[in-house]
């Protein structure tokens, strides 16, 4: 008989979180052989942590944790300048490559490897089945069922697990130090953990010190030069969050309006 393993690759976000809660309840067989596995590159955040504990006591299953040959600070030292959009090898290095690692021990002795992947149907785009071979095989259950964002948060809150408390003042998971956070959200790392503002800001002036050349997490502005401009930044956020509420509300009473004279 040809042996399946299942696999569910954890994020510490809101849709792979998601996920493993849909596969329990609408994929009960698969659910019950599938292991959890979380790339921890040890620079998520605290509440990243506490979120992956909680998953574990809400599903009543353990989540693997695997991490990379080399941490963060051995890596920067070996590349000599910050991941980038243009060059992210630290997801490369930490992330994928463990990841891979992981998969290939596992083919030694499985016959088959599915991994599920939290991928929405209204990001169907990001599929990618490229990586598909006669052993290791991708699933997108949401978007088999179409389940789009509104029903992730519908899943994360009809269980009563919520959200990760990050998503309070940062709109993604990952790093501490992802290169992807707006100004403002580096701005808030800042206020709800200046421990890690401070470690990120130092890994930035010591890539200066050995390339002798400017490299800063943000793609214009230092770290340094954002907090000297602080004020400015959170007016210029909160003064956008204004109009955007403004303009919710004004389409929301224009639909009001339309339903009544329709």
């Amino acid at each position: 008989m040809e042996k399946e393993y299942h696999i569910l690759s954890l994020s510490g976000g809101k849709d792979s979180t998601a996920l493993a809660f849909f596969m329990k309840e609408n994929m009960p067989e698969i659910f019950e052989k599938l292991e959890l596995v979380f790339s921890d590159t040890e620079c998520d955040l605290p509440e990243t942590y506490d979120y992956l504990n909680k998953i574990e006591v809400f599903l009543g299953k353990k989540i693997t944790r695997i991490k990379p040959l080399y941490n963060f600070e051995q890596l920067f030292n070996i590349y000599g300048i910050l991941p980038s959009a243009m060059k992210r090898w630290c997801t490369v290095e930490m992330k994928t490559k463990t990841f891979r690692q992981f998969l290939q021990d596992k083919i030694k002795s499985e016959n088959k490897i599915f991994v599920y992947i939290g991928i929405r149907a209204d990001e169907s785009s990001r599929v990618n089945n490229s990586q598909d071979n006669e052993i290791i095989k991708q699933r997108y259950p949401f978007v088999e069922y179409n389940i789009i964002k509104e029903d992730v948060c519908t899943i994360l809150e009809n269980y009563g697990i919520g959200f990760p408390e990050y998503y309070k003042w940062r709109s993604r998971s990952g790093c501490y130090f992802c290169f992807f956070q707006k100004k403002i959200e580096w701005l808030n790392l800042k206020e709800y953990h200046p421990n890690l503002f401070k470690k990120a800001l130092e890994f930035e002036e010591q890539g200066n010190i050995q390339r002798g050349k400017r490299f800063t997490w943000c793609q214009d502005i230092s770290l340094k030069e954002l907090i000297e401009k602080e004020n400015y930044y959170r007016e210029k956020h909160r003064i956008r969050n204004t109009k955007s509420k403004d303009l919710k509300y004004k389409k929301l009473v224009e639909g009001y309006t339309l339903t009544l004279n329709s």
